[in-house]
């Protein structure tokens, strides 16, 4: 029998209210009001996922952590002041249905104040985005996305023992589109489209920091420990992870093609793609780096690079 989990997503302004569920449900609330810290001198406004009333909004939003072969179940829930939204994955199928429970034919955006019931089944280990595609890509943009993680079954080939495990979720902001004229716009039964400037991205982030912020890989393991990493583009550019010369890595989970092993060592995720890896920094030097570039997939041309130091 496939284990059932209960996931209730909520959309919500409301502050000071208590829930009650049992303990196989879950509370996750959207925010349309959070706040993220470009630079201590900066903060802008953003959309985003938390798991309680007094949580902050984080980029990414809530993780859901499945195993392979869970039924999932999500109450969704749009109390936000804003368009109707939904939710989406590319690689994994939501099913959604109507106050009835009934599977509904025709996908629909869940206005304000109304219930969208969603299931998938969790059929392939891996990470992957899910995100609001409404007013695409300006939803994504505001921070309405967060990360699913199915975890292997406990017999599978592809489970892999590692103890340490990292998460690196990148993205760009253009902080012209997160203003309040933009990020303010009311309720639109039409969920008319929001008129944005042409995006000009001037903050790279991963998890919500600054990319020379975030630790190294081995911080808090030994370098002969190999470390799972699973890699979530939810930008709109491409980006490209090179790794140091004597990276060992190992795809666990996502599209082979977008590895280039030989010499460079490279990573290239396109928008909402996610990749899985056993990385192995034994033979790297010690102030070796981990460089991100950020590439315009139309003009080609590089934006935005960094480096993360592989041991901080």
């Amino acid at each position: 029998m496939r284990k059932r989990n209960k996931i209730i997503l909520v959309f919500t302004f409301l502050l000071g209210t208590t829930f009650l569920f049992s303990q196989n449900e879950r509370l996750i609330i959207g925010r349309t009001t959070g706040k993220l810290a470009v630079k201590k001198s900066l903060e802008i406004r953003t959309f985003g996922f938390t798991n309680s009333l007094s949580g902050q909004v984080t980029l990414p939003g809530y993780c859901v952590n499945v195993k392979e072969g869970d039924s999932v179940h999500i109450d969704f829930w749009n109390i936000s002041q804003g368009n109707p939204v939904s939710l989406y994955c590319k690689e994994i199928e939501f099913l959604q249905r109507n106050n009835e429970k009934k599977i509904m034919k025709k996908k629909e955006p869940v206005h304000h104040m109304e219930h969208g019931f969603y299931s998938f089944l969790a059929k392939k280990a891996g990470t992957y985005l899910y995100y609001s595609p409404e007013n695409y890509p300006f939803n994504l943009q505001a921070g309405m996305f967060g990360v699913i993680i199915i975890q292997p079954k406990e017999n599978d080939s592809l489970l892999v023992k590692s103890s340490n495990e990292i998460l690196w979720c990148s993205y760009e902001i253009d902080t012209n589109w997160h203003t309040d004229a933009i990020m303010g716009t009311e309720y639109d039964v039409s969920n008319k489209p929001i008129v944005l400037t042409d995006y000009k991205p001037n903050y790279f982030l991963i998890n919500g920091a600054s990319i020379p912020k975030n630790k190294g890989l081995q911080s808090l393991a030994h370098k002969k420990e190999t470390v799972l990493l699973r890699l979530v583009n939810s930008g709109l550019y491409l980006h490209e992870i090179q790794f140091p010369v004597g990276t060992k890595l190992q795809l666990i989970t996502g599209n082979e093609s977008h590895i280039k092993i030989a010499k460079e060592n490279t990573i290239r995720l396109n928008s909402g793609e996610s990749l899985e890896l056993l990385v192995s920094l034994e033979n790297v030097a010690e102030k070796e780096q981990i460089t991100y570039h950020f590439i315009d997939s139309i003009s080609k041309q590089e934006w935005y690079k960094a480096n993360i130091p592989v041991f901080y």
